[in-house]
């Protein structure tokens, strides 16, 4: 089967979510929620399932979707495979250009293929990222601008100060509803990290981790403006955060503040947690202007 590179980059960042555990045997690929993850259309998703189903990984069943193989045995990579659109180092490079102010806030895609030596088409998967993490736009007519959101000290404290007054009050909505079996799939997914996860995942998914365990509580709260708007400053902030994500210890600490606060809301303690989300928040923007000057220095 002859497939393109975007199903080609797909199917290696699936069997990455495989190989590391993230999808066991058995488990349902999702199209949509997939789709979703990696910020494609369905299609090269679809494309990817089919193309692991020939490589004897996923199993394909009729009229339910595909699914890993129950005898697939995963592959254990010194590197683990990017599963988190991280496979254009490119893109970094042309974060800490901007944050560093190296290049100019108006550009044209012929003066960003030259500079960071990409393909038409690799530079458009780049430029769809950054407009999905929303520091990119196009020019209308011709060329390309970069946005200064998230780029200064003021805008992180700002980003923090907004999460510290809407995650907690989330916390305390009437409407507030955590179904056990979200609980337990959080919790999972903190004993994998702790487990062996912090040291074996890329920088990238352990901060997409950190993103969906507050985007999940948030979304307890059954008020979507509250999760629209947490998901949008996420999407804002990852710029912020490419320079600071080579700390690993510092996530063991945030993930065992992330198992006490679930216990909180699993006990009912409402009032608790939404004390400790605050104070958990106020810990990390501290640590992130800390990480931030030493970045900068």
């Amino acid at each position: 089967m002859k497939i393109s590179a975007l199903t080609e980059r797909l199917s290696q960042k699936i069997l990455g979510l495989i190989d590391t555990g993230k999808l066991g045997p058995g488990a349902h690929l999702n199209v949509p929620k997939l789709a979703e993850i990696f910020d494609v259309s369905r299609s090269p998703v679809r494309e990817a399932l089919v193309y692991l189903e020939q490589k004897g990984v996923l199993q394909q069943k009729l009229n339910r979707g595909f699914f890993v193989r129950e005898d697939y045995s995963p592959q254990h990579h010194d590197e683990p495979a990017p599963v988190d659109g991280s496979d254009l180092p490119e893109y970094y490079q042309l974060a800490e250009d901007w944050l560093q102010d190296n290049i100019e806030a108006e550009v044209t895609e012929l003066y960003l293929m030259k500079r960071y030596n990409l393909t038409k088409s690799q530079l458009s998967t780049l430029l769809a990222r950054g407009i999905s993490e929303g520091w990119v736009e196009r020019k209308q007519g011709y060329g390309w601008r970069f946005l200064p959101v998230a780029k200064t000290k003021a805008a992180l404290e700002n980003i923090f100060s907004f999460r510290m007054v809407i995650e907690p009050m989330a916390i305390l909505e009437p409407t507030f509803n955590a179904p056990q079996e979200k609980i337990d799939e959080i919790r999972r997914e903190l004993e994998m990290l702790l487990d062996n996860g912090i040291e074996r995942l890329s920088p990238k998914q352990l901060q997409l981790a950190g993103y969906r365990f507050h985007e999940t509580v948030i979304g307890f709260s059954n008020n979507p403006f509250f999760e629209i708007s947490l998901r949008n400053v996420n999407r804002m902030r990852m710029l912020m955060d490419y320079r600071i994500m080579d700390d690993r210890s510092r996530y063991y600490a945030e993930v065992k503040d992330h198992m006490r606060l679930l216990a909180l809301i699993e006990s009912g303690q409402r009032i608790e947690a939404s004390y400790m989300m605050k104070q958990h928040l106020a810990v990390a923007l501290e640590n992130k202007k800390m990480r931030r000057i030493s970045a900068e220095a």
